[in-house]
C-alpha cells in the first residue's frame, strides 16, 4: 500500500474517531451535565479531563501528521477535488485544534481548579454551558471533517499514480 494511501486510511479512522467521540460527549454527557449540581458536575470534570488531557495531544498529533502526509502527496493533484476536499477538511480541523487549546483547555483548567480548592465561582452554570456549546462545535467541526475526508476520498479518481 502506498504511503498516501496509509495517510488517507489513518486520517478517516482518525477523523470518524473524532468526529463519534464528540457525538458521544454531547449525546450522552452533554444531557447527563446539564442535569447535574454543582459538586457532581465538578466530579464529572475531574474523572473526565485528566482522560482528555493524556490521550488527545497524541491523537491529534496522529491525525495532523497524517493530514499532512496525505496533503503532500496530492501536491502535483493541486486542482483535484480530492485535494480541494482535503484542504477544506484540513481547515476544519486546525480550526478545531484552534478552539481546543485557545478556549476548551484553559476553561478546563480553569475547571479543574474547582475540584481541588472545594469552591465553585458563582457563575459556574455559566461556565458550564460555554463548555457545552464548544462541544457542539467540536461535533460540528469533526463530522463536517470527516464527511469531506470520506467525499475527498470517494472523489479522487485517478490521482492515485504516487
Amino acid at each position: 500500500m502506498k504511503i498516501r494511501s496509509w495517510a488517507r486510511f489513518v486520517a478517516i479512522i482518525c477523523m470518524g474517531l473524532l468526529a463519534g467521540h464528540s457525538l458521544s460527549m454531547m449525546a450522552i454527557i452533554g444531557p447527563a451535565v446539564t442535569s447535574l449540581g454543582p459538586q457532581s458536575f465538578v466530579e464529572v470534570n475531574s474523572i473526565t479531563e485528566p482522560t482528555f488531557a493524556a490521550i488527545f495531544p497524541y491523537f491529534f498529533m496522529v491525525l495532523l501528521s497524517s493530514l499532512a502526509i496525505w496533503w503532500v502527496s496530492l501536491l502535483k493533484h493541486w486542482k483535484s477535488r480530492e485535494f480541494l476536499m482535503l484542504n477544506l477538511a484540513l481547515l476544519c480541523f486546525i480550526d478545531q485544534l484552534y478552539v481546543t487549546y485557545r478556549a476548551q483547555v484553559p476553561l478546563n483548567n480553569i475547571m479543574t481548579t474547582w475540584k481541588q480548592s472545594h469552591q465553585l465561582p458563582p457563575n459556574w452554570e455559566h461556565l458550564r454551558t460555554e463548555w457545552l456549546a464548544m462541544m457542539k462545535y467540536h461535533l460540528a467541526l469533526s463530522v463536517v471533517a470527516f464527511v469531506l475526508l470520506l467525499t475527498a476520498h470517494h472523489r479522487r479518481h485517478k490521482t492515485e499514480s504516487i
